[in-house]
């Protein structure tokens, strides 16, 4: 589904990623583990063209997509939901997903409908402003506004930070649920939370990838955890 080989990404003269390679399967869910600063969220960026890569390859459903805008890389069928969410604080939830509906060739999973029973409390919200709600409906509508685009492929890029414990193990049950749906590729620092609800794992560190492997044998690793995750 998603190949990235070997990319280097720069802020300016800044070099970030050096040498990233990763893959996500058709039917798995792959979680990219770090300390803040690690180079997990400027991994999401480069794969959907905000931080376009000076070296390297990034391939989704086999077509080269790097140098393509983010949103040629949307309408090809990756749907993302970036660190600070970025959802319409001035239109409701409905509109909010309103505006990112998108019909694709072949069976359409998700509609309102679909949407609505997978989050049932947006139903509850539809008519109040996004900017009206509270950091944990708005992390469920981004990711209800990314999956109604109708994606082959879920980025989720911290989708933890922020939320209140409780909120976070909601956000657990939902993404156990979308695993069987669509692959997601997570960027995530809460390693607990993400070993959980993926198959296999890439820990990164100042800009390399430090270990890669199931998620079984990465929580098995304590020494992986301490010196990278601290855990």
């Amino acid at each position: 589904m998603l190949e990235v080989a070997a990319i280097h990404s720069f802020y300016g003269d800044s070099h970030v990623l050096q040498g990233i390679s990763l893959r996500v399967g058709n039917d798995e869910s792959v979680c990219l583990l770090g300390r803040n600063g690690a180079g997990k969220s400027t991994t999401m960026k480069s794969i959907m063209g905000f931080v376009p890569p000076r070296e390297g390859e990034i391939r989704f459903r086999g077509m080269a997509i790097n140098g393509r805008p983010p949103f040629e890389i949307i309408r090809l069928g990756i749907g993302y939901v970036p660190e600070d969410r970025r959802i319409f604080p001035d239109l409701t939830v409905r509109e909010n997903l309103e505006v990112a509906y998108r019909q694709r060739e072949g069976k359409q999973k998700w509609d309102m409908r679909a949407i609505l029973e997978m989050f049932p409390l947006l139903k509850k919200l539809l008519d109040r402003d996004g900017g009206k709600l509270s950091g944990g409906e708005q992390q469920l509508l981004a990711i209800a506004r990314a999956l109604i685009g109708n994606p082959s492929l879920l980025l989720l890029d911290e989708p933890c930070e922020g939320l209140a414990p409780v909120i976070v193990d909601q956000l657990k049950e939902v993404i156990f649920s979308l695993k069987s749906e669509i692959p997601i590729l997570i960027a995530e620092q809460n390693a607990r939370f993400a070993l959980d609800v993926s198959d296999r794992g890439y820990v990164i560190e100042k800009g390399q990838i430090k270990y890669e492997g199931a998620t079984a044998d990465l929580k098995a690793n304590t020494e992986i955890q301490k010196r990278y995750l601290s855990v």
